[in-house]
């Protein structure tokens, strides 16, 4: 719960600054940004482990959907093979981004001010 306390206020303090400096220009560079920073990363993962490293097809969809942090890739992709084998990706990728995640947003925030 502290964590997730601690997300709100900073949301809520860098909320109020943001949205007034904010123009249509930059927050369609933001989106686009976005999306890009969304998309590629997933594709680009799938290819590197399927053809460079040779990864099991249903242990990579595993691990890309935890590194994405969404389970729901690797429930379909275990219910269409009727296999649990993509859950062996997920958790490590799963943890790895998580962390990934709070230290970069951290640095971000403070490189921001």
């Amino acid at each position: 719960m502290g964590l997730i306390f601690f997300v709100a206020i900073v949301g809520v303090n860098a909320g109020a600054n943001l949205v007034s400096q904010i123009s249509a220009i930059i927050a369609l560079k933001i989106f686009l940004l976005g999306f890009v920073a969304c998309t590629i990363p997933p594709f680009i993962v799938w290819a590197v482990g399927f053809h460079l490293f040779k990864i099991n097809p249903a242990i990579l969809m595993g691990g890309v959907a935890g590194a994405r942090s969404h389970s729901g890739p690797a429930r379909e992709a275990a219910k269409e093979i009727d296999s649990t084998v993509p859950w062996i990706g997920f958790p490590v990728a799963y943890a790895v981004s998580g962390i990934l995640l709070t230290v970069f947003g951290y640095f971000a925030m403070v490189l921001a001010r």
